[in-house]
């Protein structure tokens, strides 16, 4: 299984948006030194999952109730691993040892 593969089982195709939003904002919180680098990826964590609950809620099933928080709140995290995780994967393919 190919991680493109991986990722569409787990992540909803209309939420990827917010994986993309969560790398743009830590690359701003990076660049505007405001937080401490060891806190970025706390900070994109509470984002994404906030985004993904307001979405869930707004776009998908149309109100708030315990299944959308639940599945908002894991598809948050999600969507924040995988900008955190795309991050690094440019780091190190930066590297040149």
């Amino acid at each position: 299984m190919d991680f493109m593969a991986l990722i569409a089982e787990y992540v909803k195709t209309e939420l990827l948006i917010i994986a993309v939003l969560c790398y743009a904002v830590g690359m701003f919180l990076k660049s505007t030194s405001c937080l401490a680098d060891k806190w970025i990826p706390v900070a994109l964590l509470a984002f994404g999952v906030v985004l993904a609950i307001l979405y869930s809620a707004i776009m998908l099933d149309g109100g708030f109730n315990a299944k959308v928080i639940l599945s908002g709140f894991i598809q948050g995290v999600l969507c924040a691993a995988l900008a955190v995780y795309t991050n690094q994967i440019i780091k190190q393919a930066q590297k040149t040892q």
